[in-house]
């Protein structure tokens, strides 16, 4: 596993580099060989805890590495969720002893975790009415609370370690979502308030962002607080 991820980031920085130059002919090439490479990585069954890593850190990276790119950010986001799938959610562990998994859910988590060392406050955030969750720095997912979860028809674990943009939608993270997240990271508070749908009904969702440190007063993330509100435009046309 590991000649074949040093492999890929080989190739990646050379693609990379060929882009740059606007080497058409190298471009193609090495565009064929990286996703060749990509697909080898995340299709093979992980011998042991370390490489389950290894893929884990392989999507992480790229998500962060292109995070500019909507289409990107989806792919490799469904590449982790592969992983997740395949290793750590039960009854899917393939063929690692209990001891195996324990060993590595725990670097995984920390690779995961935004700051080392900086905790979520579970308890109360979990106390709060509203639809609520903590975004990473690289858009994903650390916190979400039940009913922002079923709002996504989902269970809380399903959200964690994903990318923000695969439940608002990628149009609207690129549009609104990103740039009120990004002013966050740097201190700011924000609202961010639009129409969706729900159920076959119009919604109006306003979403409050704050910055969320940890004990530490290092950042962890965005808080953000949804809540639903009336929508005027129905009320006007009646």
């Amino acid at each position: 596993m590991k000649e074949l991820i040093d492999l890929f980031w080989v190739k990646y920085g050379q693609l990379k580099k060929a882009v740059g130059q606007v080497d058409e002919q190298a471009i193609n090439l090495l565009d064929r060989e990286v996703e060749s490479l990509l697909e080898s990585i995340f299709q093979r069954q992980a011998a042991n805890a370390v490489e389950i890593q290894m893929q884990f850190l392989v999507a992480l990276e790229l998500l962060r590495r292109e995070s500019q790119d909507a289409s990107c950010v989806l792919r490799h986001a469904e590449n982790l969720q592969k992983v997740v799938e395949r290793h750590i959610i039960p009854n899917q562990v393939g063929n690692l002893s209990a001891d195996e998994m324990e060993q590595s859910v725990a670097p995984v988590l920390s690779a995961v975790d935004p700051v080392a060392g900086a905790a979520l406050d579970v308890s109360l955030l979990e106390k709060l009415s509203d639809r609520v969750s903590v975004i990473a720095p690289d858009y994903r997912f650390v916190f979400t609370n039940e009913q922002n979860a079923s709002a996504f028809n989902r269970k809380p674990s399903d959200l964690l370690g994903r990318h923000i943009g695969e439940f608002v939608g990628l149009h609207r993270f690129v549009q609104g979502f990103k740039e009120k997240l990004d002013r966050c990271f740097a201190g700011e508070i924000s609202d961010y308030t639009y129409a969706d749908q729900m159920a076959g009904r119009t919604v109006v969702i306003r979403s409050r962002i704050s910055p969320y440190y940890g004990s530490n007063s290092v950042l962890i993330g965005a808080l953000i607080v949804m809540e639903e509100l009336p929508d005027r435009r129905q009320s006007s046309a009646a």
